[in-house]
């Protein structure tokens, strides 16, 4: 339950406030230097697509080396470990192959929802 100044607990009296998270307590600030990252980020992602769209290979490949460079970035200015990244998708893409191993394929309409790695 959400109260005027902070939170309560669900099942709780509303008395009895819940900390919240020490990372929850320190948002990422918003700075001009982030915001130029991310729009430069989101217009290099539609360059990208945009070169999917009219069949450029020699485009796509350099725009999406510039998104990734600029990724790299965002990461950095916002304290995220390039490694840390890296490892998730190791993770997802081992994951993925460990189900196809076993005859477990992702479907729609079924357990599954989508054909995205997990």
């Amino acid at each position: 339950m959400i109260e005027g100044d902070g939170l309560a607990s669900i099942g709780h009296h509303p008395h009895h406030r819940v900390m919240p998270l020490k990372e929850d307590l320190f948002p990422f600030r918003k700075t001009r230097k982030v915001t130029k990252l991310a729009t430069r980020l989101g217009n290099s992602a539609s360059n990208c697509v945009l070169h999917v769209m009219v069949n450029d290979r020699a485009g796509l490949v350099r725009e999406s080396a510039a998104f990734v460079g600029l990724l790299e970035k965002v990461w950095k200015a916002r304290g995220v470990e390039g490694d840390q990244v890296w490892a998730e998708l190791n993770e997802r893409i081992r994951l993925a192959e460990e189900l196809r191993a076993n005859g477990i394929r992702p479907r729609k309409g079924g357990h599954y929802r989508s054909t995205k790695l997990p």
